[in-house]
């Protein structure tokens, strides 16, 4: 029995299709071996039929690796029925080094098979041409298992292909030579950029056009495409690559000027870096326009040819040289910190705006650094940290503990490298600090709200209350002569919000001695008395 990757392998499923063959056995009806019952005639004792063995089952679960979301519970399942299985179970997966496998490889004998080399493929190829009628000679095998990259399959293809091709008389070719197979190697060829990973693809288009020095035009066409196949190994994550080391290219050009003293071969080695950034921003704005709004699919091949430039000005006219291995697009890893960055500047601009009016960039390069001065100077004092007006100073912004001691850091340009961290303070004074926060009220707007103190509105009865509805019935008309008699007076409450503010936090406070009292009492009157 297979499961593959195309088949349900979900709890429910594996226990409905596997739940009683992992148990059972299948039982064969077939007569008695001659020989059995030629010596049971002689012996004294009566013929008795012997059963022959039963059969037994395999279970193979094909691509392991892959049951994902879809087969809920399945893997679970899987390892269940492999430790109560009387039958064999085989599990083949194609990514050895998935967490999936991991937990299933403790149950089962892991065995690893590698891709046969070409003269293995070669002998077996040689095989089965002669079990179908070809003659196929040991080095034609092996050129052709190693222009498939050890494919198996693309063997057996290439040896179809072949034989199915006519000749030159027009018989079927029944013979492949060497010479041959050089002639005729384009036709079966394997395409090599399928072979490719995005590494080895972004070192081909940044080195250029390498290796074509006194080259015709057909190979420099030949050259052009490759490179541009190149691009769509992977064309999510090509152009980032290649914008990551086209100017190791670049560098390693005008490192070999300078090492030879050579001021005019300095200055075109800086013209086509020059040429290649161009070509690199060229390239972002098409991307642009291509994964934008309007997602303009029809420019791909565009982003291709530029990529393909950036190369060419990278290289030179002779081509480059990539030191090293390829570098892995760093823009992702600086694109999540600078949207973590985004986000905290957002929390302190909100926690902020009860004092401050400022857009986040002016909030980032003008309030920032002159708050964290201030608290640097409280927190490190030399005399001791000054607890209690940093609090007032917390409270007069509205920035809370996490903002100062956490969120503040985040905001340090790399190049300052002595400058007090407030996450390196004393455990002493944080725990001082927060020590002396939490018994403080903070009436800031934005604390308020996170401590959950007022979650109504800011009117009790709004201007809709104030205002009667017209007599029609309708609820979204107003009748306009009563809106412009209602009052402004949206400058004496604000400070009768401030005054219910501080009230109920006045009451919160009440509640905690009253409860005091209570436990400390111990008696019914107590109790009643906190309640009345």
């Amino acid at each position: 029995l297979e499961l593959n990757a195309s088949d349900a392998r979900s709890k429910k499923a594996l226990t409905e299709a596997l739940g009683d063959v992992t148990g059972s056995q299948v039982l064969r009806f077939e007569p008695a071996h001659p020989s059995d019952s030629k010596s049971n005639s002689n012996s004294n004792h009566k013929y008795k039929y012997k059963p022959p063995p039963p059969k037994r089952r395999c279970i193979i679960m094909d691509e392991v690796d892959g049951m994902g979301a879809g087969d809920r519970s399945g893997m679970a399942e899987l390892l269940q029925m492999i430790k109560h299985s009387k039958v064999p179970i085989i599990c083949i997966c194609n990514d050895r080094s998935s967490q999936k496998v991991r937990s299933l490889a403790q149950y089962c004998l892991d065995l690893k098979f590698r891709r046969p080399t070409k003269t293995i493929i070669a002998k077996r190829a040689v095989e089965i041409g002669r079990m179908e009628g070809m003659r196929v000679e040991p080095n034609a095998a092996e050129a052709v298992a190693e222009s498939c990259g050890n494919d198996i399959r693309q063997v057996l293809n290439c040896l179809q292909m072949w034989s199915c091709k006519k000749n030159d008389v027009g018989v079927g070719a029944s013979t492949m030579t060497y010479k041959d197979l050089k002639d005729r190697q384009m036709e079966i060829n394997k395409d090599e950029v399928l072979r490719v990973n995005i590494f080895d693809a972004c070192k081909i288009i940044v080195e250029g056009c390498r290796g074509l020095a006194g080259a015709d035009n057909k190979a420099v066409t030949g050259s052009l495409i490759k490179r541009t196949d190149a691009f769509f190994v992977d064309y999510m994550l090509m152009g980032l690559n290649v914008h990551q080391n086209y100017l190791k290219v670049s560098q390693g050009q005008f490192n070999d000027a300078k090492k030879k003293g050579d001021s005019d071969l300095e200055v075109r080695s800086l013209e086509q870096m020059h040429d290649a950034t161009l070509a690199m921003s060229d390239f972002g704005v098409c991307e642009e326009q291509l994964r934008g709004g309007d997602q303009n699919w029809a420019l791909l091949p565009l982003c291709s040819v530029l990529a393909v430039k950036v190369g060419h000005h990278a290289g030179g006219p002779n081509g480059g040289f990539l030191p090293g291995y390829p570098e892995f697009a760093g823009w992702l890893g600086k694109n999540s910190s600078r949207g973590k960055k985004m986000r905290l500047l957002q929390e302190l601009r909100h926690h902020m705006n009860y004092r401050v009016s400022a857009d986040a960039p002016e909030l980032r390069m003008t309030y920032i650094p002159i708050i964290r001065q201030q608290f640097e100077s409280l927190l490190f004092d030399k005399e001791g940290a000054k607890v209690k007006e940093s609090i007032d100073l917390m409270d007069e912004y509205g920035l809370d503990r996490d903002d100062v001691f956490e969120n503040l850091d985040e905001f340090l340009l790399a190049s300052a490298k002595d400058v007090n961290r407030f996450g390196d303070l004393n455990s002493n004074v944080k725990a001082a600090v927060t020590r002396v926060y939490n018994q403080t009220a903070h009436t800031s707007q934005a604390l308020v709200a996170e401590q959950g103190a007022g979650k109504g509105g800011r009117r009790k009865g709004g201007a809709a209350s104030s205002v009667d509805i017209v007599e029609g019935g309708e609820l979204d008309v107003v009748d306009d002569d009563k809106v412009a008699a209602v009052p402004d007076d949206d400058e004496g409450e604000d400070e009768d919000d401030l005054e219910e503010l501080k009230s109920l936090f006045k009451k919160k406070g009440g509640k905690r001695n009253s409860a005091a009292s209570k436990n400390g009492s111990g008696g019914g009157g107590g109790g009643k008395r906190a309640k009345k």
